[in-house]
């Protein structure tokens, strides 16, 4: 991978390279069922894909991501892919190594890293990965002096979330490896993420998405026997949504309006990177002002100043029209994932922000599953415990906005 200069890399690690300042259109008015084919049709209008039935899912979060991701890679007999926005020295980078270098032997390892959000991974993680014989490449690498801050490459990255073994099982979620995932006694530095697991149909779309990025980064063409064929596994209704950057809208906006627009009792959301357009402000006011139970989690004091206060812009207008919102304060908050009703999910890489749907990479699996709906309503739950409620009557009284300055456009958030 070419190594790109350091004082570049800050700069960009603090600010976005672009602002998107046309108005998002795309708002879904039309009833959308919560499940069922009438859900899965207005998805497929939408963005493509469809849910279909025969999926095995799982909700992985936290340290049993780490402890997850080493499973897959011992029981691995064919492949392990893995595509990381960012890949970060410390102890989870160790452990995967350790994992990487002990697999089976005849397993062929592809690894795909966006460099640009990857400080010392060229440096220490590559060339042990390199002698451990996995085939590593760089997302849009830069060379040198090629590098200008107007290049195109700065704001086109990747921000999926990808871990494939055997083309028959595969893990999504919000972070890359990082120093650490959170545990029972929480470093402050460690990470609050959510993936899910799932084996079925499905996988073949997480393959796909891993196969295109792949093959843009000079990997070539994957065998055909990355592609088995899949039987149904369980019960679940799944379907993976592959998001690319887009001048107008992306599939990742196009997802999240049917998905908000299907909810008639609650809409559970957490993000962190929640810079609404007007469009997904709208909708949430519309659920909120028609009974639906809007729940917001978002980053707290974590955050970089530039996050909270262009997310802190939304509020006023949210909370007036009876939307919670909840900053959390345990830990840095990476977790992107939404629950509309009983049955229906969303996890995945998206940030709610118009810079990422309009330059990045991004994918999340959307399920319908009565019981991983409710393991994620449980876990949203507990992270309130965990964070503070923005409410209305305090918003200008504590002067929340005002301790991090002006709300700023969403091209200074720095969001990640």
């Amino acid at each position: 991978m070419n190594r790109l200069p350091r004082v570049l890399l800050a700069c960009l690690l603090g600010t976005a390279c672009v602002h998107r300042d046309y108005p998002q259109a795309l708002r879904v008015y039309d009833d959308v069922a919560d499940s069922g084919p009438e859900l899965s049709l207005a998805l497929y209008q939408s963005v493509g894909v469809g849910l279909r039935t025969g999926h095995v899912v799982e909700l992985v979060q936290d340290a049993r991501i780490l402890e997850r991701l080493e499973a897959e890679i011992r029981e691995a007999r064919e492949s392990i892919h893995l595509l990381a926005s960012n890949w970060q020295p410390g102890e989870a980078s160790e452990r995967l190594l350790r994992a990487l270098s002990g697999r089976q032997p005849g397993v062929v390892c592809r690894i795909l890293v966006d460099s640009l959000h990857s400080p010392g991974f060229q440096d220490t993680v590559e060339p042990r990965l390199v002698q451990a014989g996995c085939d590593v490449r760089a997302f849009r690498p830069f060379v040198g002096s090629e590098v200008v801050f107007n290049d195109e490459r700065l704001e086109a990255r990747n921000h999926r979330q990808l871990v494939i073994r055997d083309g028959r099982s595969g893990l999504t979620g919000g972070s890359g490896v990082g120093p650490e995932w959170r545990t029972g006694q929480t470093p402050v530095n460690a990470w609050r993420d959510t993936y899910v697991h799932v084996e079925g149909p499905a996988v073949r779309q997480l393959q796909q998405a891993f196969a295109r990025d792949w093959l843009e980064a000079g990997g070539g063409l994957l065998p055909e026997s990355a592609f088995p064929t899949l039987e149904p596994r369980g019960e679940a209704r799944a379907g993976f949504v592959a998001s690319t950057g887009s001048p107008s809208l992306s599939h990742s906006e196009r997802m999240v309006q049917v998905l908000m627009a299907a909810a008639r009792r609650r809409l559970w959301l957490t993000n962190a990177c929640f810079v609404p357009t007007a469009a997904t402000v709208d909708t949430l006011i519309r659920k909120a002002r028609a009974g639906v139970d809007v729940r917001i989690l978002v980053p707290g004091d974590e955050a970089t100043s530039g996050v909270l206060a262009a997310q802190r812009a939304s509020y006023e207008r949210l909370l007036e029209s009876g939307v919670r919102l909840w900053e959390y304060q345990s830990a840095p908050l990476y977790a992107r994932t939404l629950v509309v009703d009983d049955q229906l999910t969303a996890v995945g890489s998206n940030n709610l922000e118009p810079n990422a749907s309009a330059m990045l990479e991004e994918g999340a699996l959307v399920v319908e599953d009565a019981p991983l709906a409710r393991a994620l309503a449980d876990s949203f739950e507990r992270d309130l415990s965990h964070a503070v409620e923005v409410r209305k009557e305090e918003w200008r009284e504590r002067g929340w906005l005002d301790r991090v300055g002006s709300p700023l456009p969403p091209s200074a958030t720095g969001c990640r």
